[in-house]
Parts: C-alpha cells; sequence; structure tokens
C-alpha cells in the first residue's frame, strides 16, 4: 500500500512501482498529463518553477534490463528552483521519503538528454555543485520533471548487464588487497584504493528534524563557542563553498551583491538559533569572508600551476566546478595586478613563524574550552602554550620550543620573586611587540588597541 506523503508546498502524487522502467513510468503518469499541461503556461513565463520527481525505497537490477525495482514515487510540483540547495532536496528526503543519512543512502539524479537504462544516466549528489549541475542539465528542458533516484547504501548502480557476471570480489584486510580470482597484477585491479577524507557532510545538521535548529553560544568578541560551534563553523565552510549560496565568480568578498548576502544569512538562520546583532552578522561574515579566501586559495593550490599554459589551466578544472566559475578563476589568477599580489603575500606568509598545532579549533574555542575546564580565565601566553602542544612522540618546530622554554624559564623566574613581569609584559618580553593590528594567541575579535586600551607603546 502506497505511503501518503505530506509536503511543505504543493500537492503529492504517490504511486507503488512492483518494476519501475521507463515504459511503465510513463503509462503510470498519464493521470498526470493534464496537470504538466496546465504548468506549461507557467513554465514559459516563470522558468524558476520545476516539478521534482522522487523515486525511493527501491534497487536496482540489471538483467535483462536496467530497472528500478519494487519502489515507491513521489511528485511534487511547483518547486522554486531559482535558490534551490542541496540541504533542501536532502530535507524532503528525509521527511517525505524515509531517506537515512546516518544510514549513508545516498541520491542520485536522471539526466535530461538520457533514459534510465543509459550507462552514465544517473549521477550521485553529494553537494551544492552537483544540485547546480541538474539544474544546468534541465535548462533545455523546462518542462521535464527532475528525477531523484534513491539507494540504500548496500546497493550500487552497475554498468548495464554486468549484475550477474561479475565476480566474486573480497578485501584483504591485512593487506590492503583485494582478491579476486580473475584479476592479474599486469591490470592493476588487486590493489584498492586508500581511503581519504571526503567532502564535509555536516551530519550533525543534516539530521535536524524539520524546523528544528542548533543553538549557538558566543563570547564576548561574538566568536562562536560551545557544543554546536563545530557545526556552526563547518555548516559557514559548506555555504561559501555553495555555488546557489556563495558565487565564485567575483574578484573579492566584498564584491559579493547584497541579496547573495542575504540568501547566506537566510540559510545560516534555518539551521541555527542565535541572538542577533549588528556586530554579530559582521563577525560572522567576517569569518566567512576568511573562509571564502582560503577556500580559493586551495583550489588555486590544487589546480592551478602558474608555469602551465594558458589551454592546460581550462583543462584542469576542478570535477565538480562550472566550466564559466573555473574560466573565470583561471582568467582572474593569471592577471599580471593579481600575481603581484599574490607573490607579495606569499613572500610575507614565508616570514611567519611558530604555527599552532589547534587544527580546526579557533582560539575562542579553545580559551573558552579552558575555562570551563579550570574554571578560571587564561592569559594569551596560557593560550600560547596550551596551543603548541603536541601529541606524545611529535616534534615541535624549533621555534616554538626556543619560545616555550623561555617562557618557562622566566616563570620560574616569577615563583622565585627574581621578576615581576606580568603574562603580557613576559610575552612581549620573548615574542616581541604586537604590530600590523593583529593580537597574537588570541583570535580574531579585538586589534591591538581594543585589546590594550591603547597601543602597547603608548601605554
Amino acid at each position: 500500500m502506497a505511503r501518503r506523503c505530506k509536503l511543505r508546498k504543493g500537492n503529492s502524487i504517490n504511486i507503488n512501482l512492483e518494476n519501475e522502467t521507463e515504459n511503465n513510468v510513463n503509462q503510470s503518469f498519464q493521470e498526470t498529463q493534464e496537470l504538466h499541461q496546465n504548468q506549461a503556461s507557467n513554465f514559459q513565463g516563470n522558468t524558476s518553477q520545476k516539478t521534482m520527481r522522487y523515486h525511493y525505497e527501491c534497487h536496482f537490477i540489471f538483467s535483462p534490463n536496467k530497472i528500478y525495482e519494487n519502489g515507491r514515487f513521489m511528485e511534487k510540483p511547483n518547486f522554486d528552483v531559482d535558490f534551490i540547495s542541496f540541504f533542501d532536496i536532502l530535507d524532503d528526503l528525509k521527511k517525505d521519503c524515509g531517506f537515512d543519512v546516518i544510514k549513508v543512502d545516498k541520491f542520485y539524479y536522471l539526466k535530461a538528454d538520457k533514459a534510465l537504462s543509459d550507462l552514465d544516466a544517473l549521477i550521485e549528489v553529494k553537494n551544492d555543485t552537483d544540485v547546480k549541475n541538474i539544474m544546468d542539465s534541465y535548462k533545455k528542458f523546462p518542462l521535464k520533471p527532475i528525477d531523484i533516484y534513491t539507494l540504500f547504501r548496500d546497493y550500487d548502480i552497475l554498468p548495464n548487464g554486468l549484475g550477474d557476471e561479475l565476480p566474486a570480489v573480497t578485501v584483504d584486510h591485512t593487506s590492503n588487497q583485494l582478491q579476486n580470482p580473475n584479476a592479474t597484477a599486469a591490470t592493476g585491479s588487486n590493489t584498492i584504493k586508500r581511503k581519504t577524507r571526503g567532502p564535509t557532510r555536516c551530519l550533525k545538521i543534516t539530521q535536524l528534524e524539520n524546523g528544528q535548529k542548533l543553538p549557538v553560544e558566543f563570547d564576548e568578541d561574538d566568536q562562536a563557542i560551545g557544543d554546536n560551534a563545530t557545526a556552526f563553523v563547518w555548516f559557514l565552510g559548506q555555504t561559501i563553498r555553495s555555488v546557489s549560496c556563495c558565487p565564485l565568480q567575483v574578484k573579492q568578498w566584498n564584491k559579493i551583491t547584497d541579496d547573495k548576502l542575504d540568501h547566506m544569512w537566510s540559510t545560516i538562520l534555518e539551521k541555527f538559533t542565535f541572538e542577533y546583532s549588528d556586530a554579530r552578522k559582521g563577525a560572522i561574515f567576517g569569518y566567512m569572508n576568511a573562509l571564502y579566501r582560503y577556500y580559493r586559495h586551495k583550489l588555486k593550490k590544487k589546480y592551478f600551476d602558474s608555469k602551465a599554459t594558458y589551454s592546460l589551466h581550462l583543462r584542469n578544472k576542478p570535477k565538480d566546478m562550472d566550466v564559466k566559475d573555473w574560466k573565470y578563476l583561471v582568467n582572474l589568477w593569471t592577471e599580471n595586478a593579481f600575481q603581484e599580489r599574490s607573490n607579495k603575500n606569499k613572500t610575507n606568509r614565508c616570514k611567519r613563524s611558530m604555527p599552532p598545532y589547534t587544527g580546526t579549533k579557533s582560539f575562542a574555542r579553545l580559551r573558552d574550552h579552558m575555562k570551563k575546564k579550570n574554571e578560571k580565565t587564561h592569559s594569551r601566553l596560557e593560550l600560547f602554550l596550551e596551543s603548541r602542544k603536541r601529541k606524545q612522540g611529535k616534534e615541535i618546530d624549533p621555534i616554538s620550543q626556543e619560545a616555550i622554554e623561555k617562557f618557562q624559564q622566566l616563570k620560574k623566574q616569577r615563583e622565585e620573586w627574581q621578576i615581576s613581569l606580568d603574562d603580557d609584559a613576559m610575552f612581549a618580553d620573548v615574542l616581541g611587540p604586537e604590530k600590523n593590528g593583529y593580537v597574537r594567541a588570541y583570535g580574531p575579535g579585538k586589534n591591538i588597541t581594543e585589546y590594550f586600551g591603547a597601543r602597547p607603546t603608548k601605554i
């Protein structure tokens, strides 16, 4: 018996399908032809309206023909695609189709110009870049509904006809080799690809129920702290990497239009709740600016070789990036003004020393963690020493080690009443005075004047 799904907007059409092939799906949709014809005029006047068709609780079989078997179907008309995101589709699948992220369920879209039986017809959707590719695929087919197919973790999409022909394959965990009786060393099919970290999935956020939000704490400098700070920061990173939220075809963050900034802000407020202030909003956007610059820096470092030719630059496009976005970045990175600024920044970065070993944890979160653990407020000197600790067996860089030894020596002299320096004075004595407006071992939130009340040279 088909399950009736309640939708947030529009009407739903639910069908149970014993064997969902292209022919019988079209036959099942004869009852909805009048609905699509009535929508045609709306689509011609407003191309942002599309129909989504969700196929779920099924699996593929491949012989004699590829079909999506024993599943259910839900149609959702009047779906606004102007600001559609990965999380929008994910929320629909969770709410209406029993999609379970914890079980690593996955979903695919059917290319607009392909049939289900085609080998390259289905593309897995993992992030907002894939969602943008969906919209690009269906631009030439404004009246054609977008088909989404879900799969359980134990099933996969295999080439047509191979479902009954693949030999048994097992993994030898002691040698990390694939044990295939038909594989040979010459083919290279007896090795398994090393498992690496995939894209950020924000499971804590994707598992939220409809309308549920995560509360976020902030310190006096409007920096995120507390239990949900990590999820909040990860979501900000996912937002700036989403082409539907944050455009790539701008020279820098302050060139992003207000409507895009408003959309990013509303996206944040859909998932999180916190006390609002203009200063807090500015601090959040300031952090997103830093994430945005770092994201583009990683793209340039990984895919752009300054010594390569222009044609090679264009060919070395990231897999999930739109061609126009990549071409814009390549043109930006090859400008003489940009290269001069990049070389200058590279020289300045080489002068930096004593990196912290806290990973993605900010100084604000480290300060909050130490305060809750020790029930007292800690100085910059104590934060510096805490952030330069490494796991047992790993070495600390020589410059940091030398500074730590000097700090420990001064602290010992103070305990013996040989000197009367406070922590900030010892910090300046070992590492020198602050400069360039940045307060070391503190993080964003305060500049030199705000932290000291005046510039140290004028105190």
